[in-house]
């Protein structure tokens, strides 16, 4: 038995595993292969599908559909997940036996449950707020939760503080927001956004029309803004005095950067506008704070013009295979060399910036800012 094998045989048994665990103290469990807490998550997880439940019968349907349809320990706990949720009686169950019977991947199915909560009105909205936590080890930690712009403008201004690009930026920005709170800064500064906003020629005529009231653009700080947000920042002047317009190609992306005066930097401007936050999947990081990036290296012929630039950050910039011929192993066809591993490449595929993963699949940025950027406009 291979080790695909071993792995497909313990992702197909997650109720066969559930049911051994129902009877085991999790202090049995625990030990040289899982710690308590661990031990903890598995028999809490079984006793949801084999204790006491206030509708057996759909429990016990569930748990022979999720049997015959040989779901995994990950997924059953992605499906408590959700149901656990539901407080009406007997509204858990039928979610957990919904969810089972769905088809789809874990990741589709996870985001059906997600919809499915928010429609039985049981997914609970943040509260602003600022939230202070207990001590430990000497150490508190504090909170804050407001509206995204008040956020964002603070964390401006401390960036705009920072002195040392080499400390991790958790530390580098808590002198700045100390000397703020202590009345040592100059207080929050106003951003101009030189920050790149990316907005579609019918929604910008709209807006300029004082009809965007349902409009919604995106920022390259990996924020949004209403159509009344952008007018009151035009009126403001926070927009800057200079007017940017990027042309983009459905399938080439970047074409060039148009405004009433030559900027030396419209090469990133054009590659903020498109990505408004790094393209690698699953990064968060706004295209603010990112690099920019050459698809095909540099190093290997690539040029410097719109259509072969990205938005990186810096840790993808770094684990990015520049150089995918050089990473396999001449001896042994087929196999990676050994040392660095390989994490895939950005490129871009009809257009648009994909990451190209080592075992060739293509997979976009799922952000909710990244899927707003200038190409997804068009």
């Amino acid at each position: 038995m291979d080790g695909q094998q071993i792995i497909k045989l313990f992702y197909t048994s997650g109720i066969t595993i559930l049911r051994d665990v129902y009877d085991c103290s999790p202090h049995d469990l625990a030990g040289g292969l899982m710690s308590l807490n661990t031990a903890r998550k598995y028999t809490r997880l079984a006793t949801v599908f084999f204790g006491p439940a206030d509708s057996p019968k759909v429990q016990r349907d569930a748990v022979a559909l999720a049997e015959a349809r040989q779901l995994s320990v990950e997924y059953l706990e992605m499906v408590n997940k959700h149901a656990k949720k539901l407080n009406t009686r007997g509204a858990a169950w039928k979610l957990r036996a919904e969810l089972i019977a769905h088809k789809g991947t874990l990741d589709e199915v996870n985001e059906y449950g997600k919809q499915r909560v928010t429609e039985e009105g049981c997914d609970k909205q943040k509260q602003r707020g600022v939230r202070v936590g207990r001590a430990i080890d000497g150490l508190r930690t504090i909170s804050i939760t407001d509206t995204q712009r008040k956020i964002t403008d603070l964390e401006k201004t401390l960036d705009a503080a920072i002195t040392d690009d080499d400390q991790p930026r958790s530390e580098a920005l808590l002198e700045p927001f100390w000397d703020l709170v202590e009345g040592n800064g100059t207080g929050l500064i106003k951003p101009e956004y030189r920050t790149v906003i990316a907005i579609g020629l019918e929604d910008y005529a709209k807006v300029s029309c004082g009809k965007g009231e349902d409009v919604v653009v995106a920022l390259s700080d990996g924020t949004t803004m209403t159509g009344a947000e952008f007018i009151n920042a035009a009126m403001e002047g926070a927009l800057g005095d200079k007017l940017y317009v990027g042309l983009f190609h459905p399938t080439a992306g970047p074409v060039n950067l148009y405004e009433t005066r030559f900027a030396s930097d419209k090469l990133r401007t054009l590659a903020m506008a498109e990505n408004l936050v790094c393209p690698w999947p699953d990064c968060n990081v706004p295209a603010d704070r990112c690099q920019v990036h050459h698809i095909d290296a540099h190093k290997h012929g690539g040029h410097t013009k719109p259509s072969n630039l990205t938005m990186l950050c810096k840790y993808h910039n770094g684990v990015n295979n520049d150089d995918p011929d050089g990473q396999r192993n001449k001896r042994r066809p087929g196999k990676p060399k050994r040392g660095k591993p390989n994490r895939g490449r950005i490129r871009r595929h009809r257009g648009k910036v994909r990451l190209q993963t080592p075992g060739g699949k293509l997979v976009g940025n799922t952000h909710h800012v990244s899927s707003m950027g200038a190409m997804n406009l068009i």
